[in-house]
């Protein structure tokens, strides 16, 4: 199979390419996307979907039969590769980390907050600095545990088909999220590699670390794992997980599910260059209450089994327009195939 080089950022499918052509200041956005009349997103009325149900169990073997039953639809799922599972945790422990991320809510020097044009966000982190309970508590210490442990990995290549996923023990950009009313990221997918470089300065997409970079993550990004822990979510409230159709030349994007950040849910869904997802119904909830997650992602040391990913090192690539288009009213306007509530 082709190895997806997205054509906007290469002239042809070789090594020889074009400069990754931004907006400059946009943190991201791509200069040029899909047409706005190949943007579809006004499917009403939306369909429902239901969620996979989980087992409330953390052990290894019921982990593997979950996996073992639905590989087969995760693999071939729309608009790509995912799974939305409700229950997976024990019902005790996901509402006891709630509880204690509910308890930093208003420690507003605790969170960390990271403002772009393309998304507003409140995060705490991963490893090693909630390693320990003392930073939320001693469950969320323990789902960091279990998300990070040699039996979830084994669920996930169970599930997934890629068998030498690992994980990032420093978890770059993943950990605890609080997000507050007006929080929102726009649509793209995510960066591949990350490089860490001593100088912020434009450079062209290589298969080469580039001088004065480093690669701060273990290798390709391959699977995110999103937990949700919010009580009887409403779709009005914002915040809804979205993801979107494209192809590989990203001639157009359809909005095509979301998934509302309901308590004790759990999405799974692999990564590469056309996995568009985000959330651009704004937080906005009458209480000021917050959208809270735990993320996890994993890695692999190579992509010969994907060829949807690009052997360019990117950062996440953000589809043009799309920030802008960003309210709290938004749920009700911009509707898409299928709903999972």
């Amino acid at each position: 199979m082709r190895r997806l080089l997205l054509p906007f950022l290469c002239a042809a499918a070789s090594v020889s390419c074009s400069p990754y052509v931004q907006r400059p200041g946009s943190g991201g956005e791509l200069m040029h996307g899909p047409p706005w009349e190949k943007q579809y997103f006004k499917h009403n009325p939306a369909a429902n979907r239901s969620a996979v149900q989980g087992r409330g169990a953390l052990s290894g073997e019921a982990l593997q039969v979950l996996a073992r039953q639905h590989a087969e639809a995760y693999a071939t799922a729309r608009p790509f590769k995912n799974i939305v599972i409700d229950g997976l945790l024990p019902q005790p422990l996901a509402l006891a980390c709630m509880r204690e991320l509910q308890a930093k809510h208003e420690a507003t020097s605790f969170w960390k907050t990271r403002q772009t044009t393309m998304g507003f966000k409140r995060g705490r982190g991963g490893y090693p600095e909630n390693a320990e309970g003392g930073a939320f508590g001693l469950s969320t210490a323990r789902l960091f545990d279990f998300f990070q442990s040699p039996r979830f990995v084994a669920f996930l290549k169970t599930l997934t088909g890629i068998r030498d996923l690992m994980i990032d023990r420093r978890m770059f950009g993943g950990g605890v999220f609080s997000i507050t009313n007006g929080g929102f990221l726009s649509l793209h997918t995510d960066f591949n590699q990350h490089l860490q470089c001593s100088e912020k300065k434009h450079r062209e997409l290589s298969t080469q670390v580039p001088p004065g970079c480093t690669v701060a993550t273990p290798g390709w990004r391959r699977i995110n794992v999103l937990l949700y822990l919010n009580q009887d979510w409403r779709e009005e409230w914002g915040g809804s997980f979205e993801l979107w159709r494209t192809d590989g030349n990203y001639s157009f994007l359809d909005y095509y599910a979301k998934v509302l950040p309901q308590f004790n849910r759990v999405v799974i869904f692999s990564v590469t260059d056309t996995s568009i997802h985000g959330h651009l119904d704004q937080i906005n909830h009458p209480l000021g209450d917050t959208r809270k997650s735990l993320s996890f992602y994993y890695y692999t040391r190579d992509i010969h089994d994907e060829p949807l990913i690009t052997p360019l090192l990117h950062e996440s690539i953000y589809m043009p327009g799309h920030a802008a288009k960003r309210s709290k009213s938004r749920w009700h306007k911009m509707v898409p195939r299928y709903i999972i509530r």
